[in-house]
C-alpha cells in the first residue's frame, strides 16, 4: 500500500511526465502511467506507403 494514495500521471513520453512520475512515486505515491493513441498510424500511410 503506497503513503500517500494513488495517482494517475500522463505519460507523454517526453520528460517532463517522466521526472514528474518519479517525484510522484519518490514522494510515496502509487503512480499509474496512462497514455492515449490520438492517431491510427497502420492507416495513415506514413513510412510503410509503397512508393512507385
Amino acid at each position: 500500500m503506497s503513503k500517500h494514495g494513488r495517482v494517475l500521471v500522463a505519460m507523454s513520453g517526453g520528460i517532463d511526465s517522466t521526472v514528474t512520475a518519479m517525484m510522484m512515486h519518490e514522494e510515496g505515491y502509487e503512480v499509474v502511467g496512462i497514455t492515449m493513441k490520438t492517431w491510427d498510424y497502420a492507416n495513415s500511410g506514413g513510412s510503410h506507403k509503397e512508393t512507385g
